[in-house]
């Protein structure tokens, strides 16, 4: 049996769209081999769901945060299993688990960025040890997590995250609607969870720097679409910088609402100091959008400097704005950025791309379990 065990599937969410490219591939996989398999999810709702990634269904079993049935489900299909694919480093002891009723067993286990970044609990570190292969989106990160988790960096495979299909495709769409949006006006757009213990995302640096954007390019709004506790503060903070009728909080937007956004924009921008990679940079550039973003974390794997966008220092704010500032105002320059990134993901963050990377992972380590 192959196995695949996820914190969850559904809803918005780097890691829950990745994860569901990951579920697809894994029941392709297991699909092309005439093997059982199983899909798990511990955060998602009781019981079976269904879903399908360009074209590709699978279903899987969600246990309403239940970690002792979860941890029990995994167990049971331990038994049988000789592949799994454990989709968070927060279930990495699961691997443990499973070497333990089936020593035979094999298993590799998904990182995303800062979540490997610092040491991880002595459980948690011991099961990535354990793992035969553990993929992260980044360079970055896997130098970092390979520091952090005392790991052997030949158990490391860089496996990048593919844009969405379905927003993929509505990024070709010839739709010129703005919903809500300010008509005919310039627009900086950032899309981030709006959470206090993600400061890092520079959303407050970016509404700080808003009022030197304006003062070169008046006639500009800035649209942050998310939500999170930390939205309360930084609506404070745009009043108390003077630019609460130029900034418009969009709350959470997914699907074609969030491609009208993105297709509304002008630039797109994420001050981020710590993204493991960035996935949001690759949805703007798929619509054709020059992106500013932080010269830290992955960020810079996935935006081209000068090229496809820009990079600057967390906290400059100096930098910050006059790279907005000259964004807004030279439209050759967006159109050239925005092109240039619209070829950089079609050429390297489809789906296609990332079934073909992983589907390699996973055969290696499924001959090491039936070697």
């Amino acid at each position: 049996m192959i196995v695949g065990a996820f914190t969850g599937l559904l809803g918005p969410g780097g890691i829950q769209m990745i994860s569901r490219h990951t579920a697809a591939v894994l029941t392709a996989f297991t699909a092309a081999r005439g093997r059982p398999g199983r899909v798990l999810s511990l955060n998602d709702p009781p019981g079976i769901h269904e879903l399908a990634v360009d074209g590709h269904a699978f279903r899987f079993e969600g246990f309403g945060r239940h970690k002792g049935r979860f941890t029990l489900a995994v167990a049971a299909a331990a038994r049988r299993t000789s592949l799994a694919y454990i989709g968070h480093p927060n279930l990495a002891p699961l691997g443990l688990l499973l070497r333990l009723v089936r020593p035979a067993a094999r298993y590799a286990v998904a990182t995303y960025g800062i979540d490997v970044w610092e040491r991880l609990p002595f459980p948690g570190r011991l099961g990535l040890r354990g793992a035969s292969i553990v993929t992260v989106l980044s360079a970055f990160t896997g130098e970092r997590m390979i520091a952090a988790q005392r790991l052997d960096a030949r158990k490391v495979r860089l496996v990048p995250p593919a844009l969405d299909p379905t927003l993929l495709r509505s990024a070709t769409a010839a739709d010129d609607a703005r919903a809500a949006l300010p008509a005919s006006a310039p627009l900086l757009l950032a899309v981030t969870r709006l959470e206090a213990t993600e400061r890092y995302k520079g959303i407050d640096t970016l509404i700080r720097v808003f009022p030197a954007v304006l003062r070169a390019v008046p006639r500009t709004y800035l649209v942050i679409v998310g939500d999170g506790d930390d939205r309360p503060e930084l609506e404070r903070l745009a009043e108390e910088s003077g630019v609460a009728q130029r900034v418009v909080f969009a709350g959470t937007k997914v699907g074609e609402e969030l491609a009208t956004y993105y297709r509304a924009c002008d630039v797109f921008v994420m001050p981020s100091q710590k993204e493991g990679f960035g996935i949001v940079f690759l949805e703007a550039m798929a619509f054709g959008k020059p992106v500013v973003g932080g010269n830290h974390g992955g960020t810079p794997e996935a935006v081209q400097d000068g090229v496809t966008g820009f990079l600057v220092q967390y906290g400059d704010e100096s930098a910050l704005a006059d790279r907005l500032s000259l964004l807004l105002r030279d439209a050759e320059l967006r159109a050239r950025m925005g092109e240039a990134g619209r070829r950089h993901v079609a050429a390297q963050y489809t789906f296609g791309h990332f079934s073909e990377r992983l589907t390699g992972v996973l055969a290696e380590i499924y001959a090491r379990a039936e070697g």
